[in-house]
């Protein structure tokens, strides 16, 4: 498992996988961190298999708990509160896997994972459905503190594994990371691969033109990004870039996401007088970051969260602030909406969805699509939630809005047609 947490990564020109188990055998804590750490994860593996629960399930559960105090006993023990040196690399690792590995999940993610091409790389699948647990992020960070700052420490892999780590943490705390990103990537040649990649035309390109205007240099950045990383998924999806370094893209990926959760919010007072505007922008950006590259079930956290903000920012903007850029508009409503899966919000995007369609004229599902396309737009998964939603939409041209209460499976029967 751990090795593939950080696919092409080498130490001394070599799989770092034995100096590992080296550590490992002389540092008691780490060895039994990684020992649950291991089974944890063969369980995982188990159970997204499909595979039936067997008849010593509940003894497998106990024997994790056995596992998990024994590690956690032996990472205290190690651990001198008063003697800052006690705390090695060795020792973050341990308290790093058992933090990766919570007893705790959300029970009901993986029902609705609708996951795009490349979501698991570093077993990230496995990892965004995870309870964060403060106390875990504050003692992770305590001890990296206590071992001398973050760029101190020298354990192959560990800095890799922590700022990925970090960036799950931010992300499903809506905070901006803690710690720099460990990569080699440049700003700059990032975007210049990814241009490569990012479909445009005459009509496209004016558009991006107008939102260049409207909007600050580093949001730009990152929905030119998204976009040409979302075109190489496509691509690597439907085998045309079948030969893609998946280190690169890993080290890609992270990067993006990086920059989605660095990007500066309206109440940081530094984007002037389009602030609700870009706050929804930074919003949606954030949405579909979480839905395509850094992928985290629907309805769990911070979905709820998110939808709540955006739905507040676009409240705060009048229509005449969206008329030169109306397809934006529409974009991060869509974005809105299936954010919005299974809370209150909900009713609303579906509503102000319904009236944006019908002011730019749009009826049917492949003009919404083809709009969206126009931004950013994966068919796995936003078209599959775009289209449940879409029908969600339909329902609510045909009946009042006080009487709208649809269901999952009336949803996925209706006709994929507008009527406004």
């Amino acid at each position: 498992m751990w090795p593939r947490l950080f696919p092409g990564l080498k130490h001394n020109g070599k799989s770092f996988t034995h100096e590992w188990m080296q550590l490992a055998l002389g540092c008691p804590p780490l060895f039994r961190a990684w020992l649950h750490s291991g089974a944890e994860h063969l369980l995982m593996r188990q159970r997204a298999s499909g595979h039936a629960p067997s008849p010593t399930s509940q003894k497998d559960t106990y024997e994790l708990l056995l596992m998990r105090q024994d590690a956690i006993v032996a990472l205290k023990n190690a651990v001198d509160n008063d003697r800052p040196n006690t705390v090695t690399d060795q020792i973050i690792m341990a308290a790093f896997a058992l933090a990766l590995h919570p007893h705790e999940r959300h029970p009901v993610a993986a029902s609705r994972m609708r996951t795009a091409p490349l979501s698991n790389l570093q077993w990230l699948t496995r990892f965004t459905d995870i309870v964060i647990l403060d106390g875990h992020v504050q003692g992770i960070r305590h001890l990296v503190q206590a071992r001398g700052g973050f760029e101190k420490l020298e354990m192959p892999g560990l800095l890799e594994g922590l700022s990925t780590w970090d960036l799950i943490t931010s992300t499903k705390m809506l905070t901006k990371p803690f710690w720099p990103r460990r990569t080699k990537l440049q700003l700059d040649s990032a975007a210049k691969f990814l241009a490569k990649y990012e479909h445009t035309d005459v009509a496209i390109g004016d558009f991006h033109a107008r939102l260049w205007s409207e909007f600050p240099h580093s949001i730009m950045w990152v929905f030119h990004a998204l976009r040409g990383y979302s075109s190489l998924l496509e691509g690597y999806s439907d085998g045309r870039l079948s030969d893609l370094d998946l280190g690169y893209i890993l080290d890609l990926r992270n990067l993006i996401h990086y920059q989605v959760l660095s990007l500066p919010s309206a109440r940081d007072g530094k984007v002037g007088t389009v602030s609700h505007k870009y706050e929804s922008f930074r919003l949606a950006q954030t949405i579909y970051s979480l839905l395509v590259l850094f992928p985290v079930p629907l309805t769990t956290t911070p979905y709820p969260e998110l939808a709540r903000l955006l739905r507040h920012e676009l409240e705060m903007v009048s229509e005449e602030g969206w008329a030169m850029i109306p397809t934006l508009l529409l974009w991060i409503l869509a974005l809105g909406g299936i954010a919005a899966l299974c809370t209150p919000h909900r009713l609303w995007f579906v509503q102000k969805l319904h009236m944006q369609l019908g002011n730019l004229g749009i009826i049917s599902w492949e003009g919404l699509v083809h709009i969206m396309g126009t931004l950013i737009w994966l068919e796995s998964p936003c078209g599959i939630e775009g289209l449940i939603l879409w029908k969600e939409i339909q329902q609510h041209g045909h009946q009042p809005l006080a009487e709208y209460k649809p269901t999952l499976g009336s949803v996925y029967d209706e006709p994929a047609s507008l009527e406004i």
